[in-house]
């Protein structure tokens, strides 16, 4: 039981240093490309999922702390 638990521990703590380090992952609408996936070269708009950006903020990552845009 007590050798669980010391797992589950470092998994989790794991985690938390994998968020912190990075805490966006790429948008899985556009698949990180920015733009709406039935886009074309000539006519295109930005991915209403990200924004544009390309990456969205992974589960758990902290927040903007009062940034706008974010």
């Amino acid at each position: 039981m007590g050798i669980v638990v010391i797992v589950v521990l470092v998994i989790a703590a794991g985690w938390w240093v994998d968020i912190r380090v990075h805490p966006f992952r790429r948008c899985p609408k556009c698949n990180g490309k920015r733009r709406n996936p039935g886009s074309s070269s000539s006519h295109w708009g930005y991915c209403s999922r990200c924004g544009g950006r390309g990456e969205v903020r992974r589960f758990g990552a902290p927040g903007t702390s009062g940034r706008k845009g974010g």
